[in-house]
């Protein structure tokens, strides 16, 4: 708010130079000081009281978001009185009006007349540079209130009418402050000792000053709020859902900050639900589960199956004090789950020592026999030569392809997402049937026919399964 002298010394200094008439400097220096600088800084203490008084520690944070959200304009109307206070004193003492016979062989109204017109175009040029000037500084004083966790919610509705008082000001207010002194107030500008192209220079050169020194500020205050959203918008590409923007602005700016914050809340809350929901259900049935609202519908289709299962585990278990089976099992699931997740299966459930793993269920993958085998071949590499909390550990697999339902199952208000069908059950049997062939990876004929890649394969024949009366093409897969 003290610029204001600056800018007014500047305005008048103009005024001297084109005009010729120093001699008035030193009264407008003593009104310029009393009016723009000692009551203009107190009154500007006074309307940023409450928002001090808070970052002091001591003031009412109703208080201070109100007053910051109002500063721009109330610091703006104050500008505007105090234009008009100091433009009737400096008149009153002859300051624009060094030849006080000149000026009163004029009538009273036009005299009257122009020292309104004049005034106001003072008020205007002066308003409009504290407005954006204090704009700019509310957005730094926002991020101060932010850190104390206040943000001052923004009322929007006001960027249209920024842009056409900035427009108001910088293109119409000159061109008509130049057409009325050429017309309405020429013989005013002549009183003054001003000729057609002294008053010409005087309006362009001093509105040019005002109006550069305060788009600067107007440039600033639109700007910067954009300028932090084009910051958080670029984290958010990187994957950063722990960006916040502050709410700086108290225009449609601010309330598209304000909802892009909230966007980002709720994309971080929806990562923590997945994240979470992910650690008690396969991550791609917690996606498809966010995806839908909470509704997955069974679907009959196509699917490999890989079963797990560990060797002689009722025996290692029985030899093993309960804690130490627990940590030995989740070291041994967080080793073989590695190889499954990066080939884009599905661990369904854990039954015990057992894995059921499903593949193109429920995210689709036409390669879904080959990731199948992959993944059956590194886990058996994954836990050679690797104990499991002090245990060496032998994996049997058996693998299957053929048509399942994939759906939730359970009750109302507890289901999990599992699938059905003699293609599962059949992957158990052959996951079984390692120990009759001494294999650790048994391959249905399905699954073999399904397959994209060259892998290690022993066809074993046709071999029959307990509970089918048919046989299957069997296969040993060489790990």
């Amino acid at each position: 708010m003290a610029s204001l002298c600056l800018v007014e010394l500047t305005i008048t200094g103009i005024y001297q130079a084109v005009a010729g008439r120093p001699e008035t400097a030193a009264v407008d220096l003593l009104i310029n000081i009393a009016i723009l600088g000692v009551l203009n800084v107190g009154l500007a203490a006074l309307l940023f009281r409450p928002v001090d008084a808070f970052l002091r520690g001591g003031g009412e944070v109703r208080a201070a978001r109100r007053r910051t959200r109002g500063l721009p304009g109330l610091s703006a109307g104050l500008a505007a009185i105090l234009a008009y206070l100091y433009c009737v004193l400096a008149a009153s003492l002859g300051v624009f009006t060094p030849d006080e016979a000149l000026i009163e062989r004029l009538p009273v109204p036009d005299r009257l007349a122009a020292l309104a017109w004049y005034s106001t175009v003072y008020a205007a040029y002066f308003s409009f540079y504290i407005y954006f000037l204090i704009s700019d500084f509310c957005v730094e004083l926002r991020a101060q209130l932010a850190e104390r966790g206040e943000t001052v919610r923004p009322r929007g509705g006001r960027f249209f009418a920024k842009l056409m008082l900035a427009f108001a000001v910088v293109a119409v207010l000159p061109i008509v402050l130049v057409i009325f002194d050429l017309t309405v107030f020429a013989d005013f500008r002549a009183a003054q000792g001003l000729s057609v192209e002294q008053t010409i220079f005087l309006d362009l050169f001093a509105s040019a000053f005002l109006i550069s020194v305060s788009l600067f500020f107007v440039t600033r205050s639109m700007l910067r709020p954009i300028g932090s959203l084009m910051q958080a918008v670029g984290a958010l590409k990187e994957g950063r859902l722990d960006v916040r923007v502050p709410v700086n602005a108290d225009d449609e700016l601010g309330v598209l900050t304000e909802n892009f914050n909230r966007m980002i809340s709720g994309l971080r809350e929806r990562a923590y639900i997945r994240e979470t929901f992910g650690r008690y259900v396969p991550e791609s049935v917690a996606a498809a589960l966010l995806a839908s609202q909470g509704e997955l519908e069974p679907k009959l289709t196509t699917a490999t199956i890989l079963y797990t299962d560990i060797e002689d585990f009722t025996r290692i278990s029985e030899s093993m004090p309960p804690a130490r089976v627990v940590q030995m099992l989740n070291e041994y699931f967080a080793a073989v789950t590695e190889p499954i997740n990066r080939h884009g299966g599905v661990v369904n459930q854990f039954q015990g020592d057992a894995m059921l793993v499903t593949f193109n269920v429920p995210v689709a993958d036409p390669q879904h026999a080959d990731h199948a085998v992959l993944a059956a071949i590194e886990i058996q590499r994954a836990i050679q030569g690797r104990s499991f909390a002090g245990v060496s550990l032998r994996t049997r697999a058996g693998i299957n392809t053929g048509e399942v339902l994939a759906g939730p199952i359970g009750s109302g208000d507890r289901l999990t997402y599992t699938v059905h069908g003699d293609a599962v059950n059949l992957a158990a049997r052959l996951e079984q049937l390692n120990k009759e062939h001494g294999s650790l990876v048994l391959v249905s004929g399905s699954t073999v026919a399904q397959l994209t890649q060259q892998f290690a394969l022993e066809r074993i024949g046709e071999v029959p399964i307990r509970g089918k009366t048919g046989t299957v093409s069997l296969y040993r897969l060489e790990v």
